[in-house]
């Protein structure tokens, strides 16, 4: 576009950009015509009738031009206030990648390999026994195979399985950002990597290896959770979430099997996170009312446009109708929660839809919108070049992650909270990664009070 573009500018507005000016140019026509499906010669037209570039000369032109493109693509913003162009995040237009590996609904691994010192262990004798096809390489260090095989993000993807003994990340307060309210929480790093794709997904920015890393020694997370118990002076909430789907492969690893038995006893809640209907095994153990299953939702477009191979909208509350009847504590996420033209109507039926099929109240209930480091959105104009995700009104926050602006967030959580309460008074609503001012919303204003109001106490 960028050749057709300079040529349509010079000839228009009798001005010739630079190179920076005409990225910029080039980078918000880009988004319009994705936001809007319409044409270069349209914005050119609307350029020439919005800019009043004519009043202009030289590098003056340049920024009438760029901010009247700037108030269309970000149209409820420049209603709202005066844009900040320091917040807008301009980077340069990637081209898709042409052999990026496509995830399937049905995993399975193309190569195995395990550490020496877990070679004994239980997950190499289930791997082995789902998949006796797939031979399974021992190696020294899991650090090794990093250290000599080369990374491309199209690998990202690519469903190999490491199985390791983990010796150090184990259990850390959730990592809530710099300037938010935190929750409390605290998360069981089992493992690292997913069998699903999500568009949004923050791993995409810290891979630096293809497929999946599973813990073998998971009796040492429990070892490393005696002693954290020791000096707890109240429950806390803790989930394995974080850096994996709790559940996705639950039938191969038997996590669950292991971590319900463990917690059930304990004084925490202990969270299971999932995006899919993996729930065999929890429906063969005894529930325990501190063992919660939660779900992440979103309305059905969404999963099937932005969350490849995760179960669908009706899959996810079928899974979690069984479980609620099966004596179990579950819980729900609306995270992240995406902003468009139709929100309210997609987000309103997923609410009814839920509240259709299960019984409240849920332990509890998160909320929280797109939120990204800019990094994200390069990688998903790679990796999802169908995907229009970024090209809602994002802005730098002042945490540096891509926010919706606070007065298109606040809309957003009044809504939920709104519809949410409509159906059900007693669920816990709170919000993620988010500011005291946002949380004024919910009459909540510091974190120990957000975590007596998640934990009853």
């Amino acid at each position: 576009m960028i050749d057709s573009l300079k040529e349509k500018i010079e000839k228009s507005f009798l001005f010739r950009p630079n190179k920076n000016q005409l990225r910029d140019l080039e980078r918000l026509i880009f988004e319009i015509i994705r936001r809007e499906n319409c044409s270069l010669d349209g914005i050119i037209s609307y350029l020439k009738t919005n800019s009043d570039s004519e009043k202009y000369n030289g590098r003056n032109k340049f920024f009438a031009l760029k901010n009247a493109l700037i108030r269309r693509r970000f149209p409820l913003t420049a209603e709202k206030e005066k844009i900040d162009t320091k917040r807008i995040f301009l980077n340069q237009i990637q081209q898709p990648l042409k052999d990026n590996y496509t995830v399937h609904e049905d995993f399975k691994p193309s190569k195995i390999f395990v550490e020496k010192e877990v070679k004994n262990s239980y997950l190499v004798r289930n791997f082995s026994r789902k998949f006796p096809d797939i031979k399974i390489e021992e190696i020294n260090l899991y650090s090794d195979y990093l250290n000599t095989s080369r990374f491309h993000i199209s690998r990202l993807k690519e469903p190999i399985v490491f199985l390791v003994k983990e010796k150090w990340d184990f259990l850390k307060p959730c990592p809530c950002t710099k300037v938010h309210l935190s929750c409390g929480y605290w998360v069981l790093n089992l493992g690292f990597g997913c069998p699903f794709d999500c568009s949004y997904c923050f791993l995409q920015c810290y891979a630096n290896f293809p497929g999946i890393v599973l813990p073998a020694n998971i009796e040492d997370f429990f070892t490393e959770f005696d002693t954290l118990e020791k000096k707890l002076k109240k429950p806390i909430r803790i989930g394995t979430g974080e850096f994996c789907d709790s559940l996705a492969l639950d039938e191969i690893t038997e996590y669950s099997t292991k971590l319900i038995p463990y917690f059930k006893d304990k004084n925490v809640f202990f969270e299971l996170k999932t995006k899919s209907n993996k729930i065999s095994n929890l429906l063969k153990i005894t529930p325990a009312k501190n063992i919660v299953i939660s779900w992440s939702l979103n309305p059905l477009s969404i999963i099937e446009r932005e969350e490849i191979a995760t179960a669908s909208l009706k899959e996810r509350l079928d899974a979690a109708r069984k479980i609620q009847q099966k004596g179990y504590n579950i819980a729900f996420h609306f995270d992240p929660i995406f902003y468009s033209d139709a929100w309210q109507q997609i987000y309103t039926q997923t609410i009814s839809d839920l509240y259709s099929q299960l019984t409240p109240p849920f332990a509890w209930i998160s909320l929280g919108t797109l939120r990204s480091n800019r990094r994200l959105k390069t990688i998903n104009e790679l990796r999802f070049p169908k995907s229009n995700i970024f090209y809602g009104e994002l802005f730098v926050g002042e945490d540096k992650k891509l926010r919706y602006p606070s007065f298109l967030r606040r809309k957003i959580y009044e809504n939920m909270v709104k519809w949410i309460k409509a159906y059900d008074r007693q669920s816990p609503v709170y919000l993620c990664m988010e500011n005291k001012d946002m949380w004024s919303i919910l009459q909540k204003s510091s974190s120990m009070e957000i975590e007596k109001y998640l934990l009853q106490i």
